[in-house]
């Protein structure tokens, strides 16, 4: 029987809630996020059900996770903002080199071609990563299937990083939000929920990668920084929002075989490994020079997706502000550096490494 959409979706949906539920009572880290992952992904290689969301859904969660990242910044959070600047540009430096030392495996190891060498070597954005890989000659599924596994690498790791690091207990941490949850107050969630669905409309007609996030976290970030608004959003839209974000990441491996997965995931998963040690390293490095903490900085530092990690920092409550500030740098970053990479990589495409 052929699913419409709506009906695929909500099937997908239903797949991952159960999943981030069982998480839930388990106590696992980030249950909602990795659980929703773990049985979407489950059920692509075990079923002939595969799972997909509507890319809308995937959009009206983004406008959820930036606005949710917004609310982090606090007046208190925009005093200190100016404690990031060294950080921001520890960070830069080492996405850098990230990306140039995922680029030399995957060519060299993963038998990569330059353009889908360097699509799939970028420390994060796959949005506009994606978008510009279907302009230029790459193998667009490998390049894809190289960010989700390093993703699921580092969501996987950064919560029992964390807590090693930080002595966080994180049965705690997934279940304080539900022991006390803020109060609805109509007028000011009114205006949260109003700055959230202008920002969609507008994001919805600009072209612009990742504008989803980007715009919703601005817009919320402004409300917050003035002290206009200092409520969050509702624990129901948050958790959807990251059952919805788990569940994509995890349906990406419908369109794998295990053989594709095993042939390109774990050289991915390895990357992403390292990545995680190097973050790791460079937070320890640079926390006693801006005098911060290594969690947050940990955070800041992984080479993945904004929504994704900005989804921890969130569920553990662990600087979300800052953490959201490093990461959409490195979005502006890839966004203005990836297509002059790709055009000399393009024009270079004769010539080997």
């Amino acid at each position: 029987m052929t699913l419409s959409p709506l009906s695929r979706g909500t099937v997908t949906l239903i797949v991952g809630a159960a999943g981030g539920l069982a998480f839930f009572l388990l106590n696992l880290p980030l249950p909602w996020v990795l659980g929703s992952l773990a049985a979407s992904a489950l059920v692509t290689q075990i079923s002939g059900f595969q799972p997909t969301l509507p890319p809308s859904w995937r959009s009206y969660a983004m406008v959820a996770i930036g606005t949710m990242l917004g609310t982090g910044f606090t007046q208190d959070v925009v005093a200190r903002s100016g404690t990031w600047v060294f950080s921001l540009f520890a960070m830069s430096l080492l996405s850098l080199g990230f990306g140039v030392f995922a680029y030399v495996i995957f060519r060299r190891w993963g038998g990569m071609d330059r353009n889908t060498a360097l699509f799939a070597a970028m420390p994060g954005g796959l949005s506009v990563v994606s978008m510009l890989a279907e302009e230029y000659k790459t193998e667009v599924n490998r390049v894809v299937l190289c960010h989700t596994a390093r993703l699921v690498v580092l969501l996987v790791s950064a919560p029992i990083v964390i807590q090693m690091i930080s002595g966080i207990d994180l049965a705690d941490a997934n279940r304080a939000a539900y022991t006390h949850p803020e109060a609805i107050d109509p007028l000011n969630h009114s205006i949260l929920a109003l700055a959230a669905v202008a920002s969609w409309f507008i994001a919805s007609r600009i072209r612009f990668p990742s504008a989803m996030l980007l715009l919703p976290l601005l817009t919320s970030a402004l409300l917050h920084a003035t002290g206009l608004l200092t409520v969050h959003v509702p624990l129901v839209l948050s958790t959807l929002a990251q059952i919805v974000i788990g569940a994509s990441v995890g349906a990406r491996f419908a369109s794998y075989t295990m053989i594709q997965i095993f042939r390109d995931g774990w050289l991915a998963a390895l990357v992403g490994v390292f990545l995680a040690v190097g973050s790791l390293a460079g937070a320890v490095l640079v926390a006693p020079l801006v005098d911060g903490e290594i969690a947050p900085l940990f955070l800041a530092y992984l080479p993945g997706g904004a929504p994704e990690l900005g989804v921890v920092a969130l569920a553990l409550m662990i600087d979300p502000a800052m953490v959201a500030a490093h990461h959409v740098l490195r979005v502006f970053l890839i966004v203005a550096i990836l297509p002059v990479l790709a055009s000399w990589a393009g024009e270079r495409k004769t010539r080997q490494f």
